[in-house]
């Protein structure tokens, strides 16, 4: 190959290039010495819209009964609150008792709302649950809550999803269907939905005046009310059939147990699996191991039978007297379940914590008061995605949402990953 020297180049083109550092320092000293603005206006509206982070104020509480309250929101810095799709949730964030943590709620309200500066949510009581007793008991108007940008995955499509939707709601799992219908009365979105809405007692439905007056105002929004203090009163795909004729796509959320109720009963329709969204939703498993002692799920010890013993005793004129059978309890104490100690290196921080085998990686931390990215809770969004460093995990089958290279090269989500031994792991906050 032939070697090309420099002077091999035109005379005028070796000028300039001796030349060139003098020819740079002219330009650069013409330039003005003010900060070039590098921001774009694409940037500050996408910051404007979906901001990563917001103060949010309570604007309002409204009691539905002892065990549920329905917030009301506004911006607490006085701008406009990140719009969201219809069905998404917020993920709150609390510091209190030594304790940061944070959880998941679904928004009620429509993303017109959010144009308004409203965003709206419910709060169930979950038994021993340290932030919805919290929220529940603690909170009040004009207090201040950290909150990141609306996130999930459970909206609809205009692409993938049909033009009916047929809503499955138990409890507080009306939360974004409802945020769906709403969406719909503001022709935010061009769909049809029908809810069938099952709570365990009349004072159990949440939101019930506002689903009367959608359901009653507009043709395409229907809901139908299932109370089940009656125990025959339940879901059945003959209640959905009387009421729908087309084709549809399902959007159930409720409960674990609600889940696999449905997902039996629409077995018999042989839907694809796209026409069956189910919600993961971050409040079933918030009972797992929130207990501010020790974890409200343990091992249970079958009661040993009861066994019986006869007694004698010595009368001084009759002998010795036979009395009726006593039974005697014979009980093993209780297991409690196995604990392991977690390493974790975060920000060039070293912390050491125990964690009990049937509590989440996640919930172990918070109880620490050890800070951990984290919102969904139930292993959907990747976002407190950790790097297990040594030891063994396991992941519930119904919360495994790794990517497989992710679990190739050893990355858990702490929020649904279980010890099976003695681990370290690396966090990035």
């Amino acid at each position: 190959m032939k070697t090309i020297k420099i002077s091999s180049f035109p005379n005028k083109d070796f000028k300039k290039f001796k030349k060139i550092k003098e020819y740079r320092e002219k330009i650069i000293n013409k330039t003005s010495p003010s900060v070039i603005n590098n921001e774009y206006i694409v940037d500050r509206i996408a910051k404007s819209v979906h901001p990563s982070y917001q103060k949010l104020m309570i604007k309002n509480i409204i009691d539905v009964n002892d065990d549920i309250k329905i917030f009301y929101f506004c911006n607490a810095d006085g701008g406009s609150l990140a719009t969201f799709r219809p069905g998404q949730y917020i993920t709150l964030q609390f510091q209190f008792d030594n304790k940061f943590v944070s959880r998941a709620y679904s928004l009620s309200s429509s993303p017109k709302d959010a144009l308004n500066n409203v965003y709206r949510i419910s709060v169930t009581r979950i038994k021993n649950g340290i932030v919805s007793n919290y929220m529940l008991d603690k909170l009040k108007i004009g207090d201040i809550i950290d909150s990141l940008s609306p996130s999930g995955y459970f909206f609809p499509s205009s692409i993938r999803d049909k033009k009916q939707i047929v809503g499955l709601a138990s409890g507080y799992g009306i939360s974004p269907l409802l945020s769906i219908a709403k969406s719909i009365e503001d022709k935010t979105i061009d769909k049809d939905i029908t809810i069938f809405y099952e709570a365990k007692d009349e004072n159990s439905f949440i939101y019930k005046d506002e689903l009367k007056r959608l359901s009653n105002t507009y043709n395409n929004i229907k809901v139908i009310f299932i109370n089940r203090s009656n125990t025959k009163n339940r879901i059945t795909v003959n209640m959905i059939k009387s009421f729908i004729t087309s084709n549809f796509t399902v959007f159930a959320c409720g409960s674990l147990d609600f889940y696999t109720e449905m997902k039996n009963e629409l077995s018999i329709l042989n839907l694809d699996i796209k026409d069956m969204r189910f919600e993961s939703s971050p409040l079933i498993e918030e009972n797992i191991a929130d207990t501010i002692e020790t974890p409200n799920v343990v091992d249970i010890v079958v009661e040993e039978p009861k066994k019986k013993k006869k007694k004698k005793v010595k009368d001084e004129e009759e002998g010795e007297e036979e009395l009726p059978d006593i039974e005697v309890s014979e009980q093993t104490p209780t297991e409690l379940p196995k604990q392991y100690n977690i390493k974790i290196f975060s920000n060039d921080e070293e912390y050491n914590v125990t964690c009990f085998e049937n509590q989440t990686i996640l919930s172990a931390l918070e109880l620490s008061n050890v800070r951990v990215r984290s919102k969904c809770r139930c292993g959907e969004c990747g976002y407190c995605r950790s790097l297990l460093l040594w030891g063994t995990i396991r992941v519930k089958e119904d919360m495994e949402h790794r990517r497989k290279a992710d679990i190739k090269f050893n990355y858990i989500h702490p929020c649904c990953s279980y010890p099976t031994s003695d681990i370290t792991i690396k966090i990035d906050n």
